[in-house]
């Protein structure tokens, strides 16, 4: 009898797997949130805009503030040495991809447009900004960690899927076949 019991249970875990297609309610909260942290990566790129990256002629603010506190206050030793020697002296270079690293993460997830991508890069730099600034004074890290494995579920559940471009693309993808097709259809 416990035997029967177990494949009954096997049977039900099964049926209520989390791979299960998400919900007519789940789907739009996602769409939602996923437009609410686009429009978060969005508001982040107000306070570094080109040219200066938000710097100004004495270097202390913008972008260049926050390099310098991640500076004074490293957590690694590697992170600190790469500041120091690569992001602090190519400043002027490097934070265009900062500045439009961000603004096409904010892009992509309001638009629910190659949602996947966008959760992707949004965990990675926003791993980035938890190994920069995890000890900075003021700072609670786990704002970042939080940021990091939101854009990371936004990638993994497809969210764009729900009141995003990606609901009309993903079909067509599926439908085009092909290396693009099946590219998009990844992606989106």
């Amino acid at each position: 009898m416990a035997r029967g019991n177990m494949a009954t249970a096997g049977t039900l875990s099964s049926a209520t797997r989390a791979d299960r297609p998400i919900t007519v309610l789940t789907g739009p909260i996602l769409g939602l949130v996923r437009i609410a942290i686009g429009y978060l990566w969005f508001t982040q790129t107000r306070w570094k805009m080109p040219p200066d990256f938000g710097c100004g002629a004495d270097k202390q603010s913008g972008l260049c503030d926050w390099v310098g506190r991640e500076v004074d206050h490293p957590k690694f030793a590697w992170y600190h040495a790469f500041l120091v020697n690569v992001m602090q002296p190519h400043i002027s270079t490097l934070g265009w991809f900062v500045y439009f690293g961000e603004l096409a993460i904010a892009i992509l997830l309001v638009l629910g447009l190659l949602t996947r991508l966008g959760g992707v890069l949004g965990f990675i730099q926003g791993a980035n900004l938890l190994i920069g600034l995890w000890v900075v004074p003021g700072e609670w890290y786990w704002t970042y960690v939080m940021l990091a494995l939101i854009n990371l579920t936004l990638a993994l559940t497809a969210a764009g899927r729900w009141l995003g471009l990606d609901a009309i693309i993903h079909p067509r993808a599926i439908a085009q076949g092909g290396a693009l097709g099946r590219l998009l259809a990844v992606l989106t």
